[in-house]
């Protein structure tokens, strides 16, 4: 009898440290802000060029797309590199709101032909930010510093 107690007892304690454990673990994984902004830099590393960067350069533009790509989806900034820092901060809010409309066509897009089309030319989001006062134009020269 002391000895079915003790087995409910211990079996009891174990469930409830699960429970504990559960309750305490908070949701993890990738957000939904982190895969469109995956979805984004895969399309820009695909289909932008490169012009004849090394691969760790080209590496540094992608990170500084995915890091700003998920400031303007977030409002978050700390996961921004100094350089892409920078850049985030001399963003006006219409050039910020064009880079993220380029970012989520860019994350929707299948082909680079369908990203191209997220730029629009002269009707593109960051073209559209850009003719109002704003020097940086396309996520490409955004993303080069230029």
């Amino acid at each position: 009898m002391h000895r079915r107690l003790a087995t409910i007892a211990l079996t009891a304690l174990i469930a409830l440290t699960a429970l504990i454990a559960l309750a305490a673990c908070k949701p993890g994984g990738v957000g939904d802000a982190d895969r469109l902004c995956a979805r984004a830099a895969a399309m820009y590393d695909q289909c932008e060029s490169r012009d004849g960067m090394t691969a760790q350069q080209w590496e540094l533009v992608i990170d500084r797309w995915r890091g700003l790509c998920r400031a303007v989806i977030t409002g978050e900034t700390r996961q921004l590199l100094p350089d892409a820092e920078a850049i985030w901060r001399e963003m006006t809010d219409d050039v910020r709101a064009g880079l993220r409309e380029q970012a989520v066509c860019a994350a929707n897009a299948a082909s680079c032909p369908q990203y191209a089309a997220c730029d629009g030319g002269d009707q593109g989001p960051a073209r559209r930010a850009s003719s109002h006062g704003q020097t940086r134009g396309t996520s490409s020269s955004i993303m080069l510093g230029r």
